[in-house]
């Protein structure tokens, strides 16, 4: 598995190289890239930032400080994060729970969604159940609500 993965010390900094598959847990304490078409089979468990690459997927849950999930990158399970989260284009995700903002590109589709600060979708997103969110502003309509 470690085959995979290289360490940038400098900046605390995981690299998982593309197309790479990874069958067990993974915990990295500090910040990841993962390359584009990576599978993780259960769950990853980032304490930085995490960048999930265009095309990757998680079948597990997901825990980070802040992430952005990149175009067409599914998440399966959940995802938590502690300050921010921001899903591209075409990002498919079942469950979203953030203690900051969530920003929503065109394309994607949540399960439900919980935001502690603001939820912002841009365009055509599909969100099948919101749970109470501070502040959602839709872009596509220039309308703002209040949860």
């Amino acid at each position: 598995m470690t085959r995979f993965i290289k360490y940038h010390p400098r900046s605390n900094t995981y690299v998982i190289e593309k197309r790479a598959f990874l069958e067990e847990d993974l915990t990295l304490d500090g910040n990841v890239i993962v390359g584009p078409e990576v599978k993780f089979w259960k769950n990853l468990t980032v304490s930085g930032r995490l960048e999930l690459g265009k095309g990757s997927i998680v079948q597990g849950n997901v825990k980070a400080g802040s992430a952005i999930i990149c175009a067409a990158a599914k998440v399966l399970g959940n995802i938590e994060t502690v300050s921010e989260l921001v899903l591209l284009d075409r990002a498919r995700i079942n469950i979203a729970v953030c203690g900051g903002d969530i920003r929503v590109r065109p394309g994607c589709s949540l399960g439900s969604v919980k935001a502690g600060g603001t939820l912002e979708l841009v365009g055509k997103v599909a969100v099948f159940s919101f749970f109470p969110v501070t502040y959602l502003v839709n872009l596509s309509s220039s309308r703002s609500l209040r949860m």
